[in-house]
């Protein structure tokens, strides 16, 4: 079942020190009006009050934090953000892992370990022979996602539902995304997430 395959891509990932936490603050009230500044105003004063001063220009507005995610769910730990579809809560899974896990099934995963050397095919290699699926997924072409080499894997996950899985390493550390794809879902729709999710990708370190 799908809700059993988060981690089997890349088990190391539970052995890993991964810290996440991206601390988001918002400071700065105001300071207190000098009382030597609001004297009260003069009848000179109060009959020039409405004449001449014109209307402040409206500000532009602001555009959304990361942190909102306007048009999805942001998911963010060491080494990578992604904005994932919009329906679902993030949830940390353990150290280095947290998902969005969707009503029909389906989920996407962002996953990060320190980088432990390798090529990327390496790093593919490693990844399918870790993997704790019934049958060991496929390591297919790599493909490129904002303007990154990924590995790719795909493979099955049990009771006709697939997992289809990306990674590429930072220099800092390796990262990956995971696509649970649910039985019976139309193959165009999910590589349409696929392409959506790993469009917004934000790499670091």
């Amino acid at each position: 079942m799908l809700s059993r395959a988060r981690t089997v891509l890349l088990s190391l990932t539970a052995a890993a020190v991964a810290l996440t936490g991206v601390a988001c603050s918002d400071s700065g009230a105001g300071d207190d009006p000098d009382p030597s500044s609001t004297a009260a105003a003069s009848p000179t004063d109060a009959g020039s009050a409405g004449s001449t001063s014109a209307p402040a220009e409206p500000s532009e507005p602001s555009e959304p934090s990361e942190s909102e995610a306007p048009d999805g769910t942001e998911l963010r730990i060491e080494g990578i953000s992604l904005v994932a579809p919009p329906g679902a809560k993030p949830q940390e899974l353990g150290e280095g892992l947290i998902s969005a896990d969707y009503a029909d099934g389906s989920f996407v995963n962002a996953g990060s370990i320190p980088d432990y050397g390798g090529s990327l095919r390496e790093l593919a290699q490693t990844a399918a022979e870790t993997s704790r699926f019934p049958t060991r997924p496929t390591v297919l072409a790599p493909v490129e996602y904002v303007g990154q080499r990924w590995w790719h894997l795909a493979g099955p996950a049990g009771l006709g539902d697939r997992v289809e899985s990306f990674g590429t390493s930072t220099g800092e550390y390796v990262v990956y995304v995971e696509f649970g794809i649910p039985q019976g879902s139309d193959r165009a729709d999910a590589q349409e997430r696929i392409e959506s999710v790993m469009a917004s990708v934000e790499l670091s370190g």
